[in-house]
């Protein structure tokens, strides 16, 4: 009775006595649950699949532009005024046809003026062969009296004068008949330059571009003046790409190439590798090689200058032993850091998934590559030789993977 009557005038002693209990059962709950987190092991889910037999191909692509296979500017070689223009863009033309003409009256002038110094040059040229004739009959008469009056008549010196005017005509002839060549040259040239100022079409094509107008003045004093572009042939062109010096080993004459416009969004085209220049160009420190690729365009669609993205198929395989390209990219050791740095916490946040780069890959294509199968539900590496391989699968050249073969791919730690 005495001590219900002390605990009654007492309550704090009570109270710190429940606390006290209260307490160490918290501190037990705890290290309870802290020693299951600590040593209970993580639990890894792994992902895996099984080859597949499948047809495989590998692409390389590259961007580029379309061009007619053989493009022809036509200029001017000479200077002057358009007075007609008789074509214009996608106009068909015909070899020979006239496209266009110069006004000719300067030309024309200039012919009739060497014409004029022509004749003027034969009448001076018949005169002086007058003037031969008769230094000519001169030196044979005095020739033939000396002689016969064995040196007394006429005088050595009248005679040695009458022989140097007769070579002297001879020479002046000469020099009118070469004045008459370099006339009849300039005479040439002339009628060439007024041929010229009819503009023709050297081939049968179309019309890609027209630069000139009538009343347009061209100047051909330093450089040609382009007036015209024609593109011989639209059925047939080229789609030049630039290829990288990593990628050019794998490209050949003849290969296939599948290509999109953006003109024509939902088609693709298709076309074959014509021709690997030897020339590199350098852009950027970036090494690449032109490629001209053949296209058909029977059906006119394409047209010079548009962009297109080709994918050039540099290798393929059929019924061929295929695994996902994850599985070389696959490195179990990402996931043995992530498991320690989990522990290191009491409530660890999620494990974040096995990260890939394409750094993680060993030699894809044609040689050796290490990847983690699945056997008995324990993770092995092993390593395999692969052949052909694209953005999703690669080709298995390894005897010992079967299509029963668990591939590891990816995994969870939980």
């Amino acid at each position: 009775m005495k001590k219900s009557i002390e605990e009654i005038l007492n309550p704090s002693k009570n109270t710190n006595r429940w606390l006290y209990i209260i307490l160490i059962g918290l501190i037990f709950i705890c290290c309870t649950i802290a020693y299951f987190l600590f040593t209970q092991k993580p639990k890894i889910i792994y992902n895996t699949t099984k080859p597949i037999l499948g047809n495989i191909t590998q692409t390389i692509s590259a961007t580029g532009t379309l061009s007619a296979t053989n493009d022809v500017e036509i200029g001017s070689q000479i200077s002057g005024t358009i007075s007609k223009v008789y074509v214009d863009v996608n106009d068909n033309v015909k070899k020979g046809q006239i496209l266009a003409e110069i006004n000719p009256n300067k030309l024309k002038q200039t012919l009739d003026g060497y014409e004029a110094q022509l004749n003027s040059a034969k009448a001076n040229l018949e005169s002086s062969k007058v003037t031969l004739q008769q230094k000519k009959w001169n030196y044979e008469r005095l020739e033939k009296l000396y002689k016969a009056t064995k040196g007394q008549s006429p005088s050595q010196l009248e005679l040695q004068t009458a022989k140097l005017d007769f070579l002297q005509a001879q020479a002046d002839v000469k020099i009118k008949q070469a004045s008459m060549q370099q006339i009849q040259t300039n005479i040439n040239a002339a009628k060439i330059d007024l041929q010229n100022s009819i503009i023709t079409s050297p081939i049968d094509g179309i019309i890609l571009t027209r630069e000139v107008s009538a009343g347009q003045t061209v100047a051909a004093s330093l450089n040609t003046p382009t007036l015209f572009t024609l593109a011989e042939n639209l059925k047939d062109m080229k789609l030049v790409v630039n290829i990288s010096e990593s990628d050019i080993g794998k490209v050949k004459v003849n290969q296939k190439v599948s290509f999109n416009v953006d003109a024509y969004p939902n088609q693709t085209f298709y076309a074959k590798v014509n021709r690997v220049n030897f020339a590199s160009t350098t852009t950027d420190n970036i090494t690449s090689y032109e490629t001209n690729i053949f296209v058909d365009n029977e059906q006119l669609l394409l047209r010079p200058g548009m962009s297109a993205t080709a994918n050039i198929e540099v290798a393929s395989a059929k019924n061929a032993m295929l695994i996902p390209i994850a599985a070389i990219f696959y490195q179990p050791n990402i996931q043995t850091t992530q498991k320690k740095k989990s522990n290191a916490s009491l409530f660890p946040a999620p494990p974040p998934r096995q990260k890939r780069s394409i750094n993680n890959a060993k030699n894809i294509n044609g040689t050796n590559a290490t990847i983690w199968i699945l056997k008995d539900n324990i993770p092995q590496e092993i390593s395999i030789e692969v052949g052909v391989s694209n953005s999703k699968f690669v080709q298995v050249l390894s005897k010992e993977i079967t299509q029963d073969t668990l591939i590891i791919t990816d995994s969870i730690i939980q």
